[in-house]
């Protein structure tokens, strides 16, 4: 069984991604937030979210503070209900890409549905 930073690394194997786990990892660790443990993995940052997908989707793109109404949820892996209580403060929104498309929710998405979320390991 694979620990929740595998199987997040695991995810740069099996789809085409525009850069290495290593390098959206550094991008994380200088503009955003990354959160480890036994239990969850997760990359995240605040965002715009009336920013372009190309914004949003690159880690090395910043946003001032004043911006800021969106955590996005960059790559996660394992008990996200764990791993929420780690975001650093609330925002209005979360978002996260799926099918390539942006998807934001109120913060309160994940208060009701976290408990049911868990990536598969």
């Amino acid at each position: 069984m694979k620990t929740p930073v595998e199987a997040a690394a695991a995810v740069y194997e099996r789809e085409v991604c525009a850069r290495s786990f290593r390098e959206d990892l550094e991008a994380h660790l200088l503009n955003g937030y990354v959160f480890s443990t036994p239990d969850f993995f997760v990359m995240l940052r605040p965002v715009d979210s009336a920013a372009s997908y190309a914004q949003v989707t690159d880690p090395w793109v910043t946003f001032p503070p004043e911006r800021w109404d969106a955590w996005w949820i960059y790559l996660m892996a394992g008990d996200m209900e764990k791993a929420r209580v780690y975001f650093p403060f609330i925002l209005p929104k979360i978002g996260f890409e799926r099918t390539n498309k942006l998807r934001y929710y109120g913060f309160q998405f994940l208060e009701r549905y976290a408990p049911r979320i868990r990536t598969s390991l």
